[in-house]
């Protein structure tokens, strides 16, 4: 018999207060990139602190960037072309984007790189990247598995011209050779074949490189991107709300009648997860922004949703976790497609939340697409579920913060693991839902065997 800490989420009557939405990690963990990879001294304010973008900033300090955290904003040195990696070693810890990145960007170190992570980062699909920067002459060596982390990176460089990726794996491989493609001595093409999954992350990433000063132009359909070679410019850089993020207080919203406002959020942005609030406003809630203020008030005159809704999460599959959790409550048919590629996140998104919600009694079914978790279909109801489950995140921030919010709808408390991996990109999660009248504690839960926990003092 053993012990395990988790958080016991009680049921709420409705929502209080106001809450905060974290600032983009995305938009911070890229303006950190571009800072880096410009010579001089660069600004960016209002930028989210949390584990994935510490990782950012520990990479960007291997290779001789100065970042400094200041009250509400970061001062970044940059290095330029003039990487100083003295360590030789690059931990991204779980940031796939991290790893992915700089295992493009240390190609063109001066000495040998290490390019690692944790066990879940290590266990990701890494090898198209490598094949792609391999043919534009890059030498990158596996040391464990083939085509996973962790890797060296032998340095040498590369000149440009033609890569191929395909678009429905990770907008991360093309992201990382974007950032790098400015250092080489001639443009390259990256083309991009098959369906072209996660669109906004690519155009957040060529608004990060404009902004300081390269030239990467886009086909219309995105299956071809030439970027040039440059010179980075410092700049400084205002980031807003993550729009994944808001997805869960959002979420919370939606499943209780009351007007709740959020801060620190702009109607105005490149990020596909805004699409949560065409999803909420679908459903017949009210949302209005006052961008002077940064504010978004979200009505709910709605006791619980009816209807026949379909969305396609092609371009914002990081919230297809929290469309599950709030597509529990809709009484109808709540279908989702399009989420594909979550399969390659930190957990296979679709298929967690589909076990977790059946724990619940949540009528919910995987949709497949070519033999894979695409999306899922729900017949919820408007009532809630009994609960008093114990419900696992299976390792994922993400799994957790979506099974947080729908637990706020049973009748009895349920028990989550995971719940420190918050700190990846909403570090202040649990402060925010306090806010809001949301109660919860850590509790111990007695293992008993496989099939059996119960619930202790903590």
């Amino acid at each position: 018999m053993s012990k395990r800490k988790y958080i016991q989420v009680s049921p709420l009557a409705g929502l209080t207060d106001q809450a905060a939405i974290p600032s983009s990690k995305p938009e911070t963990q890229r303006a950190i990139l571009a800072a880096t990879l410009a010579r001089g001294r660069s600004i960016i304010r209002n930028d989210l602190r949390c584990v994935e973008t510490t990782a950012m900033k520990n990479a960007c300090r291997a290779v001789g960037a100065k970042v400094t955290e200041a009250d509400r904003y970061l001062i970044v040195d940059g290095v330029g072309r003039e990487f100083s990696l003295g360590q030789r070693m690059i931990d991204a810890i779980g940031s796939g984007l991290v790893f992915r990145v700089f295992t493009a960007l240390t190609c063109f170190s001066p000495t040998p790189a290490v390019i690692t992570g944790d066990a879940i980062l290590r266990g990701r699909v890494m090898a198209p990247l490598f094949e792609a920067l391999s043919k534009l002459g890059a030498n990158i060596e596996c040391i464990a598995e083939n085509g996973k982390a962790p890797i060296v990176n032998w340095g040498g460089g590369f000149e440009g011209g033609r890569c191929d990726l395909p678009g429905n794996v990770s907008s991360q491989f093309i992201t990382a050779i974007m950032f790098a493609a400015p250092l080489a001595k001639r443009p390259t093409e990256i083309h991009i074949h098959g369906e072209i999954l996660s669109i906004s992350y690519i155009r957040q990433t060529a608004e990060a490189m404009r902004h300081a000063g390269i030239e990467v132009d886009i086909s219309d359909d995105f299956a071809t991107i030439t970027v040039h070679p440059g010179e980075y410019q410092p700049f400084e850089y205002q980031v807003y709300g993550d729009y994944t993020s808001s997805s869960y207080l959002v979420g919370a919203a939606a499943l209780f009648k009351g007007t709740t406002t959020f801060s620190n959020v702009s109607s105005v942005s490149l990020q596909g997860e805004r699409a949560i609030v065409d999803v909420i406003r679908t459903l017949g809630l009210k949302i209005d922004f006052d961008d002077q203020k940064h504010l978004m008030t979200v009505v709910n005159e709605k006791s619980y949703f009816e209807g026949d809704f379909e969305f396609d999460a092609s371009d914002y599959p990081n919230i297809v976790p929290t469309l599950a959790a709030i597509g529990s409550f809709v009484k109808g048919r709540f279908r989702v497609v399009g989420g594909s590629i979550t399969r390659l996140h930190k957990s296979p998104r679709i298929k967690a939340m589909v076990e977790e919600l059946t724990k619940l009694g949540v009528d919910i079914k995987p949709i497949f697409r070519d033999g894979v978790y695409d999306g899922f279909e729900i017949h919820g109801n408007g009532e809630g579920y009994a609960g008093g489950q114990v419900l696992s995140s299976w390792g994922d921030h993400r799994i957790f913060m979506s099974l947080f919010i729908a637990s706020l709808r049973c009748r009895n408390p349920n028990h989550l693991d995971g719940y420190s991996d918050v700190n990846c990109s909403f570090p202040d999660f649990f402060e925010q839902f306090s806010r809001l009248g949301v109660q919860f504690r850590e509790v111990n839960v007695l293992k008993v065997d496989a099939s059996q926990e119960e619930p202790a003092e903590a």
